[in-house]
C-alpha cells in the first residue's frame, strides 16, 4: 500500500450536477509525494491505479453506488499525463470488475492529442468530454495561449474518436467567441467532429470585476438552435454554476 493520502487524487463518491454520484480521479494534481520525477510532479501511474483499485474495491464491497468514474485535471489537463493511456486502460478493467454499470468519463479542458497514446486513451472512455469553443484559429490562440495551427489539428484528431462530447463556454469582452463569424466557424468544426452531444454554457451577462461577460439568454438560445439545426447532435445547456472548481 502506498503511503499517500488518496484525497489529493481521489475524491468522492459525491453528488455532481453533471455526473450524478461520481468518483473523481485527478491526474493533473502536482506536488505529489510519489511523483513521476523531480521534474514532473504529477502522480505516478502506478500510484493512481493502486489508489483507484483500493477505493473501488472498498466501495463495491461496502455496497456503495457509483454512477460515473470521472478522470480530470485540476491544474494540468489529464491528456498531458505521461501515463494517461496506461491509467485509462487500468481504470476500464477496474470499472468492469467492481462497477460494471458505471461509465468511465473524461473531462479535458485543454486537450493535447498530438500523440497516438493520448488519442487511444481518449477513445477508451465511454463519455469523453472535450472542450472546444473557438470558431477561428485566431480566437483559439487568444483563448488558450497555444499555436493557432493546433485548433485544426485538434479537430482533425477528434474526427477519428467516437462518442465525443463537445463542451463550449461562450463569453464576450476582450476575447469574444460568440460573434456570428466565430459561431459559424465553430459549428463548421462541429460538423467535422460529429459529436454525440454538445454542452453549452455561459457566465453572467453582466460579468464582474476582472471576469468575462457571458452572452445574453437570447444569444445563447440562438446558438443552441443553430447547433440543433445543423449539427444533428443532442444539445445540453449547462448551468455555469455547475462548472467544476
Amino acid at each position: 500500500m502506498f503511503p499517500l493520502c488518496p484525497s489529493s487524487i481521489l475524491t468522492g463518491p459525491e453528488k455532481s450536477p453533471r455526473w450524478g454520484l461520481a468518483l473523481f480521479i485527478d491526474l493533473g494534481t502536482p506536488d505529489s509525494t510519489l511523483a513521476i520525477s523531480r521534474e514532473n510532479r504529477l502522480p505516478r501511474a502506478s500510484v493512481v491505479v493502486t489508489l483507484a483499485a483500493q477505493e473501488l474495491m472498498r466501495l463495491s464491497k461496502g455496497g456503495e453506488k457509483v454512477e460515473n468514474i470521472v478522470v480530470r485535471g485540476s491544474e494540468i489537463d489529464p491528456t498531458l499525463h505521461p501515463g494517461f493511456k496506461e491509467i485509462t486502460e487500468n481504470l476500464r478493467e477496474l470499472r468492469n470488475k467492481w462497477f460494471p454499470r458505471a461509465k468511465l468519463c473524461l473531462e479535458s479542458d485543454e486537450p493535447h492529442l498530438e500523440t497516438r497514446e493520448a488519442r487511444l486513451g481518449v477513445a477508451a472512455y465511454d463519455r469523453p468530454v472535450i472542450r472546444l469553443e473557438s470558431g477561428t484559429a485566431k480566437t483559439f490562440a487568444r483563448q488558450t495561449g497555444r499555436k493557432s495551427s493546433q485548433l485544426g489539428e485538434i479537430v482533425h484528431h477528434l474526427t477519428h474518436i467516437e462518442r465525443v462530447i463537445i463542451r463550449a463556454h461562450f463569453v464576450r469582452g476582450e476575447v469574444d467567441n460568440s460573434t456570428p463569424n466565430e459561431v459559424k466557424g465553430w459549428i463548421k468544426r462541429l460538423r467535422d467532429v460529429r459529436p454525440n452531444e454538445v454542452q453549452i454554457s455561459s457566465p453572467n451577462p453582466r460579468g464582474g470585476r476582472n471576469l468575462p461577460r457571458g452572452v445574453t439568454k437570447t444569444r445563447l438560445r440562438e446558438i443552441v438552435e443553430e447547433v440543433s439545426d445543423t449539427v444533428g447532435a443532442t444539445v445540453t445547456l449547462l448551468d455555469p454554476a455547475d462548472e467544476p472548481a
